[in-house]
């Protein structure tokens, strides 16, 4: 009959009280709902890590249409023959190319990729330098226009394709 008394309280688990496994089962449930808690966060922030990281490369590539559609435009407007503000136009156009430089840049650093290799804007660069020093000398730029049209053109197309 003691032995009767005696293994009452253990539920068949081998002597455990069943107070102590009582406590056990209770911080084995809140474990498991800490972990599923902590594994929904999880998923849901990086969901939308996900999501940011898209939108962002959209932005990105219209930020960079935009500046180049920008550039094309007073490239467009810039005096063949070296008007009184053909300078400041082609200051302006430079701004505008190393606006698409740097969010080219930024692209790289978030997605490792450039949107647009980096020597087309050495190329643009040198294309302004030209145009600028022949400006200063007073020399015909049609070459240094019709270079810079065209590399924006080409610019633009590719933007356009990347998205």
């Amino acid at each position: 009959m003691m032995d009767q008394w005696s293994n009452r309280y253990a539920n068949g688990r081998g002597g455990v009280r069943a107070a102590d496994h009582a406590l056990a089962d209770r911080v084995r449930n809140i474990a498991l709902i800490l972990l599923t808690v902590a594994l929904l966060g999880v998923g849901i922030a990086g969901g939308q890590a996900i999501a940011f990281r898209a939108g962002c490369r959209t932005t990105f590539i219209n930020r960079m249409q935009t500046e180049c559609s920008s550039a094309l435009s007073q490239a467009n407007t810039l005096s063949r023959s070296g008007g009184a503000d053909s300078s400041a136009m082609l200051g302006k156009i430079r701004a505008n190319i190393h606006a698409v430089d740097t969010v080219n840049a930024m692209s790289n650093t978030l997605y490792g990729s450039y949107v647009v290799s980096t020597s087309t804007f050495a190329d643009m660069y040198a294309i302004i330098d030209s145009y600028s020093n022949k400006l200063k000398n007073g020399v015909t730029t049609i070459e240094e226009q019709t270079n810079l049209v065209n590399s924006l053109t080409a610019l633009q197309s590719l933007l356009s394709e990347s998205k």
